[in-house]
């Protein structure tokens, strides 16, 4: 080390006419007590001899004093111990330039208290610190109130009663630092000399700081690539959602300094779904549900680039989307989005953010970058699991439905008919089963409703895809959307695993909707997004879902009259009355009885091993000439009994249960104004039988099976006249 000697030192005879006086020091991050002015000198001064040994001693303590410090507390700490000897100071600081941003970035030791003050950061043309920097001179300020280039500076130094401020520059080579000064509370007035010894004193301390910052950036460096193998480690096991999400939660704490953390998927609508990682602002995880739309957000921006984009609260006239705008007012100063890149596309990206001024370095940004290739990789291989899981679960599902329909004769593909009601319900099949419009198939119970829906999936383009069907009725209200949609585990108590909705399973197939009259109000407008656009959420989940599935509903139910009386939405029913199907009740085809007869007593003599080969003419005059209220399914159930009770090669139909019997009328088909009214043609005979008596035993609304009033009311919907009583 080269020892100063201060009657040679040609330094003594520097001229500072360019030395600027201005205003300097400011109270940093806390309010200190101010210090009581003394009277200070900045050297100790005497012989020459004597100030030569001060000198030495105190160089010599300088480098001593550094030597093997490990950080810039230790390194400050270190030199105010040094200087301490020879000079009087209130405040020694440090202050070094950051490129990020073009700031100055003080650390102050402040006398008597001894701590080391972080924070403080000013551009570098609003701090005297940044003109030393810049023009590589000295800087003497006194008196500081007088200083008028940096107000708020003066304003802050004026707070902790400081007079004095010197600054040189702290410089090794070429390598600009920042500075070294001190702040004085008594005026100080130092000689060339004295400020030249500073200079010498502040290159030695550049060289130690220099080297503290190289080992620092070391430091740094390995510790991020530690931490880049340790999230890549942590992050390739997790192939669960849920545990995915709370493992990169843990490890971006790690990595860099964030407020809130997110995580957005690109999903096939063009919008992104965004999961919270990390965020502890309610306001902020509430403005987050559901898909976040990117135009006018930074996140286009990364879209469209594919490389990191950093947002500030000041782009607030650059960014036009609302939601961005929200993110400002909620408190959000800054935001750093980086891709979420795969070897073949971008799934999404990573956004940390900060409530803070701390701008984002480029160091920062490379870091985020190395982390989140990591993490794409890690969101890539989940999702792939998750796709696999979801195809498995559908499959088993799937199975389970092909076995329930193998062990359940439908009879797909070979109905029964031959009449002309049967004949139109066919043409109308045939017509709508190659396109993929809604059918609305209407009709008592016991018609077929089921097995029509059936033909027409299995005459249309979807056939090799699965046939789902859900009995709305047969439900609980409360478990209706569930099985529909699916849930998400722990979406309500008992989902203790992710379940599949049957719109999913229905996926490039048929959903068919049996009893659709019975599905509650509130369920009706999620039924109609899904099936408007084909996209849903499942209950507790906020990925939105698209299935591509046809939907074919049923129902016994007067839907329009629903509508009337508010128990049934408008928009839903004329969605779904596309193309409506009315299946007649088998009095309507009393031509197809004995061919129905003729199939299910083979059907069921086969599966019982009975040989039946005659069915009576008068059993199917009887059979024939009875109502059905049950209809197909009541004459199904009717010749099973028979085929039981069955012994011989003649069919024994027990014909005492259907003479005399007539069928409950029903009131859901046609309407008041149509001139072949079935509804009223029925009344009329049922009056004439009785001889236009209504009530009584042996009046009309007994024969109808009908209370007497329900059919007075009816006749006076239909006009029949007043003369039966």
């Amino acid at each position: 080390m080269e020892h100063l000697d201060p009657e040679s030192d040609n330094r003594s005879e520097i001229h500072f006419d360019d030395v600027v006086h201005s205003a300097a020091a400011r109270q940093v991050g806390r309010d200190v007590e101010p210090i009581t002015p003394r009277d200070s000198t900045l050297l100790i001064c005497g012989e020459n001899g004597a100030r030569r040994d001060a000198l030495y001693k105190a160089v010599m303590a300088l480098s001593r004093s550094i030597a093997g410090r490990t950080d810039l507390r230790d390194l400050l700490s270190g030199v105010a111990e040094a200087l301490r000897q020879i000079i009087s100071f209130d405040h020694v600081a440090l202050t070094l330039h950051d490129p990020n941003g073009n700031v100055m970035q003080s650390y102050i030791l402040n006398e008597p208290c001894n701590p080391v003050i972080t924070g403080l950061r000013f551009r570098a043309d609003e701090d005297p610190a940044g003109w030393v920097w810049r023009n590589q001179q000295p800087l003497l300020v006194s008196p500081v109130k007088s200083e008028t280039r940096w107000p708020e500076f003066v304003r802050r130094a004026r707070d902790f009663g400081i007079t004095t401020l010197m600054l040189v520059p702290l410089t090794t080579g070429q390598n600009r630092l920042g500075t070294f000064g001190f702040g004085s509370v008594a005026p100080l007035d130092p000689t060339p000399a004295e400020i030249a010894f500073m200079e010498r004193v502040a290159s030695e301390f550049a060289v130690a700081v220099e080297s503290f910052l190289t080992r620092r950036e070391a430091l740094r460096e390995r510790d991020r690539l530690r931490t880049v193998f340790d999230i890549a480690n942590t992050l390739v096991s997790k192939l669960d959602w849920n545990q995915l999400f709370s493992a990169i939660s843990g490890q971006l704490s790690k990595v860099i300094r964030h407020d809130f953390a997110l995580l957005t998927l690109c999903n096939q609508a063009g919008s992104l779904d965004v999961y919270a990682l990390d965020c502890t602002r309610p306001q902020l995880v509430e403005m987050l549900k559901g898909p976040l739309d990117p135009a006018g957000m930074p996140s286009a921006e990364v879209l469209a680039a594919g490389t990191p984009v950093v947002a500030r609260d000041t782009d607030i006239d650059r960014y036009s989307s609302p939601d961005f705008r929200r993110f400002v007012e909620l408190g959000t100063k800054s935001a750093c989005l980086v891709p979420l890149i795969t070897r073949d596309r971008m799934i999404g990206m990573l956004i940390l953010g900060r409530m803070t001024d701390d701008d984002w370095s480029p160091g920062d940004v490379e870091f985020l970058v190395q982390v989140a290739g990591q993490i794409a990789m890690a969101v890539s291989n989940s999702l792939v699991y998750r796709e696999l899981a979801e195809v498995k679960e559908r499959i088993a599902t799937e199975k389970l439905y092909l076995e329930d329909e193998i062990c359940l004769d439908h009879n797909i593909g070979n109905m029964v008919g031959e009449g002309p009601g049967f004949q139109a319900v066919l043409r109308s099949v045939q017509t709508v089963a190659p396109i993929d419009s809604t059918v609305l198939i209407t009709g008592e119970t016991g018609t077929g409703k089921e097995l029509v829906a059936r033909a027409i999936h299995e005459l249309s383009s979807r056939r090799k895809g699965s046939f789902v069907k859900v009995n709305c009725a047969a439900i609980p209200a409360a478990l209706l959307e569930s099985e529909l949609f699916g849930h998400e585990k722990g979406s309500f108590t008992g989902a203790v695993a992710q379940k599949i909705g049957r719109f999913e399973l229905a996926h490039h197939g048929t959903l068919f909707l049996d009893e659709i009259g019975e599905m509650p109000l509130e369920l009706q407008p999620k039924l109609l997004r899904a099936i408007q656009d084909q996209e849903f959420e499942r209950v507790g989940g906020s990925r939105t879902i698209r299935t591509d599935a046809r939907l074919v509903a049923a129902t016994n139910r007067d839907l329009k009259a629903m509508v009337e009386d508010n128990r049934f939405r408008a928009d839903l029913y004329y969605r779904l009355h596309v193309f409506p199907l009315h299946v007649p009740p088998l009095r309507e085809r009393r031509e197809d009885i004995p061919l129905l007869t003729r199939y299910f007593v083979q059907k069921h003599a086969q599966r019982m091993g009975r040989n039946i080969d005659t069915i009576p003419t008068p059993v199917l005059d009887t059979l024939t000439g009875y109502d059905w209220p049950g209809n197909i399914r009541e004459l199904q159930n009717v010749l099973e009994r028979s085929v039981i009770l069955t012994n011989g090669s003649a069919l024994q139909v027990p014909t005492h249960e259907l003479i005399g019997r007539t069928a409950p009328v029903t009131w859901h088909r046609g309407s008041p104004a149509e001139p072949h009214n079935p509804e009223r043609e029925t009344i009329l005979k049922a009056l004439e039988e009785a001889e236009g008596q209504v009530g009584g035993p042996d009046g009309a609304a007994a024969r109808l099976g009908v209370k007497r009033t329900t059919l007075q009311s009816r006749m006076r919907k239909l006009n029949i006249s007043r003369q039966y009583r």
